[in-house]
């Protein structure tokens, strides 16, 4: 059974693969939209997986728009929102279950077991790979509109190939499942077997399906993508991940002159993005130590899994933490204006396990008298965008704060990039939704704000005219 699993967190995707894999399944993962629509296109799959927090992308739209395009594929819905609206949308749009982050791997697991053996179609056990076609019930290939007249041998092995579509297939794996027997190092059989389906198969002007793959066997259809490693992933361009990028000179969203009165809806929403958030560390954990009490504890686990799995366990913390610095009670200020720099590390400090472990570090630029309004609701901005920071990216993140005074106004600017060199998150995926409940709360205390480049946001703050002249101080944290 071949899964197409959609999600866009390399961590989880990587793990839940792996773990599929281990229970029989052939897994694909699509890391974005443009990959999950090629690899549907290239070939048939008996279930899709799809997170609905995935990138850019709204997974209810990609959702709807595979159901109207008339793909009929079996869909599993991932995703933390645990309303029974947001259910009842999923199903109604074309889903066929619906699994709530933080889940249980055997869950997960029987969840797939079961649709699959629910939504049984004769017509799901075609095999497509590009143009070619395999009915097993009839016995029938066809290329394009070819039929194409196959021996009982040639049959299997095609069979064979396709089911592995893209992944290597040994010559001993190809003796053993085909002929029934054990290989003979000096056999050419495969071999020559492979010749009378490339003359049947490739004997017109269709692309080339069959590769040889020196050393190892054969291989149908282009190679399956593969899942990087932070390490091998190239180094962030000057666009972001979805090829759009921000430009500097993004146009800045500002709001009314005057304060707004600040709305409880915004807020809870935003505490509830959080939430979201938190919800992907934590089913990465808790499914790595399912599996791993599964296999009595003879995980195969390398040591960059197990060091992925503490940074999961880190990012969970610091999420947590995060919450409960929004949700807690807070003093009301004493005067109009508060210190930037007493505020930015009291701000820091709700995030020191982060800082601890090396996923976030901070390198400070700004004038340490600088006097910005003392709204509490500043505060909870800044712990906000610092969660949603280190909560949707997945890599080690260092983080530049800067902060100068202009007039009236302070203006701060927060930059991101991964430590190791990798793509990081781009401003618009990591806030998404929720800039419309920035503005808000921006427009609460008179302030504004835009996008500072792909992986940048600059805050301008109401701020006392009367302080500045020292030396900005400059020091990194780690």
């Amino acid at each position: 059974m071949s899964i197409l699993l959609a999600d866009d967190d390399v961590h989880l995707a990587t793990f839940l693969s792996k773990s599929l894999e281990s229970e029989g399944y052939a897994v694909h993962v699509a890391l974005d939209e443009n990959t999950a629509v090629a690899e549907l296109r290239r070939q048939n799959y008996q279930l899709i997986i799809l997170d609905l927090n995935f990138g850019q992308t709204d997974g209810l739209k990609l959702l709807e728009k595979l159901r109207s395009e008339g793909v009929v594929t079996t869909i599993i819905v991932l995703s933390a929102r645990n309303k029974v609206s947001d259910r009842v949308q999923s199903l109604r749009l074309g889903a066929d279950d619906y699994v709530t982050k933080p889940f249980s791997f055997q869950e997960l697991a029987a969840r797939v077991s079961v649709v699959l053996r629910r939504k049984a179609d004769p017509a799901m056990n075609v095999l497509r790979v590009e143009d070619l076609e395999l009915d097993p019930t009839d016995r029938r290939v066809t290329r394009g509109n070819r039929d194409i007249r196959l021996s009982i041998k040639e049959f299997k092995l095609l069979q064979l190939l396709m089911r592995h579509a893209g992944r290597e297939v040994t010559r001993q794996e190809l003796m053993h499942e085909v002929w029934r027997e054990q290989p003979e190092t000096d056999s050419n059989l495969v071999d020559v077997y492979v010749n009378y389906l490339r003359k049947k198969i490739e004997s017109t002007r269709g692309e080339r399906l069959i590769f040889t793959v020196r050393g190892v066997g054969y291989r149908l259809g282009r190679s399956a993508p593969v899942v990087k490693a932070f390490s091998e992933v190239s180094p962030a361009g000057p666009e972001s991940r979805s090829g759009k990028g921000i430009p500097a000179s993004a146009p800045t969203f500002s709001g009314p002159a005057e304060p707004a009165i600040y709305q409880q809806t915004p807020w809870r929403a935003l505490v509830n993005s959080l939430t979201h958030d938190l919800a992907q560390p934590l089913t990465s954990v808790r499914c790595f130590l399912e599996v791993a009490v599964m296999k009595e504890g003879n995980l195969s686990a390398s040591p960059t899994d197990l060091k992925n799995i503490e940074q999961q366990a880190d990012r969970a913390i610091g999420l947590t933490r995060a919450i409960s610095s929004l949700v807690r009670e807070v003093s009301v200020p004493t005067g109009p204006w508060n210190l930037l720099d007493t505020l930015l590390e009291d701000v820091f400090e709700d995030f020191i396990v982060l800082l601890n472990s090396g996923l976030l570090s901070v390198e400070r630029h700004w004038d340490p008298v600088i006097q910005v309004t003392s709204s509490p609701v500043l505060r909870q901005l800044l712990v906000l965008l610092l969660g949603k920071i280190a909560g949707k990216n997945t890599r080690p993140i260092a983080l530049v704060v800067s902060a100068d005074l202009r007039g009236s106004r302070c203006h701060l600017e927060l930059r991101w990039k991964a430590v190791d060199g990798g793509a990081a998150q781009d401003a618009q995926s990591t806030l998404g939704s929720d800039l419309m409940y920035i503005q808000e709360m921006l427009y609460s205390i008179g302030g504004e704000a835009g996008f500072d480049g792909a992986t940048g946001i600059c805050l301008k703050l109401p701020a006392s005219p009367h302080t500045g002249g020292a030396q900005a101080q400059k020091e990194t944290v780690q």
